[in-house]
């Protein structure tokens, strides 16, 4: 079988990127206020015990193990362009990603704004990490 070349350079960017768009997108500028409404926390509940090493520490770690996959799937399934990585990334994303949040969400009894905000972060980080490694 064939080794896979992956550009870890861009698996790193990944990592980055995903801590970028938590922070942006769980930030008062977009979903922060909406998403402490549907957990039912406020912001001095979530700072309570917060350990920021550990926590944006592993979340960098998961983003680069998410990005290392979509990399493989890549390879396995020969995509190889923007689209394909998108395509792809989407595609991993509906029926893991959202499936999950969404099976979940039917026992935790969850609001469908819970879901689609989280589920709805990690559209847009995954989606993002198949186009740049379609691109690279």
């Amino acid at each position: 079988m064939e080794e896979a070349t992956i550009n870890y350079w861009v698996i790193l960017l990944c990592g980055f990127i995903g801590i970028f768009f938590g922070w942006l997108w769980y930030s008062p500028f977009l979903f922060g206020k909406f998403w402490l409404s549907a957990i039912d926390k406020t912001e001095d509940e979530l700072k309570k015990d917060f350990k920021p090493i550990k926590t944006f520490g592993l979340t960098f770690l998961s983003n680069l193990f998410i990005a290392y996959v979509i990399a493989r799937l890549m390879f396995l399934t020969n995509a190889t362009t923007v689209e394909e990585g998108i395509r792809l990334a989407f595609l991993c994303w509906l029926g893991f990603t959202f499936a999950t949040h969404f099976i979940n969400a039917q026992f935790e009894k969850t609001e469908i704004k819970l879901v689609l905000i989280d589920a709805g972060y990690h559209m847009v980080v995954i989606i993002t990490y198949g186009a740049l490694l379609g691109i690279f």
